[in-house]
């Protein structure tokens, strides 16, 4: 007899919850930057100072000149890729991981590569709308932004695990004592 997987009813995420995660992955994203920014200003440093000696030791004039556009470019890359990276390998941010969330395909199946880059292209129409388009969130019935409908997806609310006490324990309350 072949065993069917336990269905379980989508809860769709609301607006707060998938803000809260939302902040989160903002705040694990600022870090990120901090620290690549802090390395590649001490290479920079480093390397500049080899080359033509103290003269270069201005850590402002080294930011300045050389690290605003990469680390734009470098910051621009690396959003994307924790964004659509995470997406396709779990379906979740570590902000969706932390609250409980989680994208999945409109059919339930799991975020694919080129679903979650559309996704993120849907996250800048987003923002370019005003950030109506996140806001749509509150106000939609399946709690969809115009990033969800742009990718096909649904962000939900994953299904709480209980635990089970073995039959002794629950019968006995040996473990209250």
């Amino acid at each position: 007899m072949e065993k069917k997987p336990k269905e379980y009813a989508l809860e769709y995420a609301g607006f707060w919850v998938r803000l809260g995660a939302i902040v989160t992955d903002m705040v694990v994203l600022l870090l990120t930057y901090a620290i690549f920014l802090k390395l590649a200003t001490l290479i920079v440093s480093f390397s500049m100072v080899n080359v033509f000696g103290s003269l270069c030791w201005d850590v402002g004039l080294i930011k300045g000149l050389f690290l605003n556009p990469l680390f734009l470019l470098a910051a621009f890359v690396i959003k994307i890729a924790y964004f659509v990276g995470f997406w396709t390998w779990r379906g979740q941010t570590p902000g969706k991981m932390l609250l409980g969330i989680k994208v999945i395909r409109t059919d339930s199946s799991p975020v694919t590569l080129g679903h979650a880059f559309l996704r993120y292209l849907g996250y800048i129409v987003s923002a370019l709308t005003l950030y109506i388009g996140f806001i749509w969130v509150a106000f939609d019935e399946h709690k969809q932004g115009l990033h969800d409908k742009i990718a096909d997806t649904y962000v939900v609310k994953l299904p709480v695990r209980q635990v089970v006490l073995a039959q002794t324990y629950a019968r006995t309350g040996a473990h209250l004592a």
